[in-house]
């Protein structure tokens, strides 16, 4: 049988005990020091302690519960007004509801008359889903993708493959539509510099094959679709916050009334 004795006498015979010794003395001081931490800890968290931090939490409740009351005042003041300028904003546009087409859509009242579009440029259009669809032409050229560029800035849209739905070409003219976060971030450049000159690039698998310097008018029916369609995005993520917030808040509010009982 093994004694103490006799393993340290091996350590020392294969010249091992210091380092064997140092593990051992690192590992008793860290206990120690652990156990003189704890100890103390655990024997201060008695019942005062205890309903201390449950004040604590209680009072966190509260707060949270003001905060979300705050921010649902702001995002209902924020809506209503949102509404009043859609209500504002919807009779410059006129619905146009063609049996050719997939979906009704909305579309500027003093364009009316230049979609569909039968030279090069750009249309915008707003679809019954409400989100932003851009339609560009160019006459003797296939293009899948458009860019924008206006005071230093540049947006592309996504590759539009021809497909005859959303990208087509008929009688030298091709007509491609866009739609997406891509889409709406080029219709952002033309609204936010349309009193710079933007230019408007058509490209092919990446290449450029016409660029064009946007009209006055052009920039306008953009910028007036994409202003209009971007306040019924916010009210719709307004909307789903309100919603929410008031799921949160009813969640606190049963919580806390627990907690007062």
């Amino acid at each position: 049988m093994w004694y103490a004795s006799d393993l340290v006498r091996a350590f020392f015979a294969v010249g091992k005990i210091n380092i064997h010794l140092n593990i051992m003395k690192n590992i008793f001081a860290g206990l120690t020091l652990l156990a003189m931490v704890i100890i103390p800890a655990c024997k201060g968290y008695d019942g005062k302690k205890a309903e201390e931090d449950r004040a604590d939490w209680v009072a966190s409740l509260s707060d949270s519960i003001s905060v979300i009351e705050k921010s649902r005042i702001n995002d209902s003041l924020r809506l209503e007004e949102l509404r009043l300028e859609v209500a504002e904003n919807l009779p410059e546009f006129s619905t146009v509801s063609n049996p050719r087409e997939v979906e009704p859509y909305y579309i500027l009242s003093s364009f009316r008359s230049a979609y569909p579009l039968s030279s090069t440029g750009i249309a915008a259009r707003i679809l019954k889903s409400e989100g932003l669809e851009l339609v560009a032409a160019l006459s003797g050229a296939r293009f899948n993708s458009i860019r924008a560029l206006a005071a230093g800035k540049s947006m592309e849209t996504q590759t539009v493959p021809a497909d005859q739905a959303l990208n087509y070409t008929a009688n030298g003219l091709t007509t491609v539509a866009f739609s997406g976060p891509k889409a709406d971030s080029l219709a952002m450049i033309i609204t936010d510099y349309h009193n710079s000159p933007v230019e408007l690039q058509y490209l092919q698998n990446g290449s450029v094959v016409r660029k064009i310097t946007l009209s006055e008018p052009q920039k306008r029916w953009v910028a007036s679709t994409w202003v209009l369609c971007k306040k019924q995005q916010e009210i719709h993520s307004l909307e789903s916050s309100l919603l929410l917030s008031s799921r949160k808040l009813q969640i606190l509010k049963i919580t806390l009334d627990r907690q007062n009982h």
